[in-house]
């Protein structure tokens, strides 16, 4: 793959979980380490989205500040995470909510501190070049 984010987890078993049941992701490939439990695992949710979970291995990971780095992935139904992330007792820290740039946003935050976006569009008819023209009509 050309580019991947790779995030630092503390909790492998627990980190893989919430990926799979609040964002559907699923598993490319899983690295087990000595005791037989995953050390790195790919996810992918869906073509391009793509992570990589490492478990935390020493002070360098540990002083890793997390909250400087948001993922945004796009989604069909906004609504339909909102509620796995409600079941799952994740943190929504904002959402759902309409932006100006034709999107539907909800921001939550996973097991380790990082933020994630997910996304969709609004108007399916209206693409980025026509949501500028509105916007340089209202200025």
């Amino acid at each position: 793959m050309p580019f991947f984010v790779k995030l630092s987890v503390s909790n492998m078993r627990n980190s893989l979980r919430w990926y799979k049941e609040v964002l559907d992701f699923h598993s490319v490939f899983e690295l087990p380490g000595e005791d037989g439990q995953p050390v790195m695992a790919h996810l992918r949710r869906e073509k391009y989205q793509d992570i990589m979970l490492v478990l935390e291995s020493g002070q360098v990971d540990k002083a890793f500040i997390r909250n400087g780095v948001v993922l945004n992935y796009f989604v069909e139904d906004i609504d339909l995470y909102s509620k796995q992330a409600s079941t799952a007792n994740t943190a929504i820290v904002e959402g759902p909510i309409d932006r100006p740039w034709n999107a539907r946003e909800l921001v939550i935050r996973d097991l380790d501190g990082y933020l994630i976006t997910l996304t969709m569009d609004i108007n399916k008819e209206q693409n980025f070049k026509d949501v500028l023209k509105q916007i340089e009509r209202k200025n």
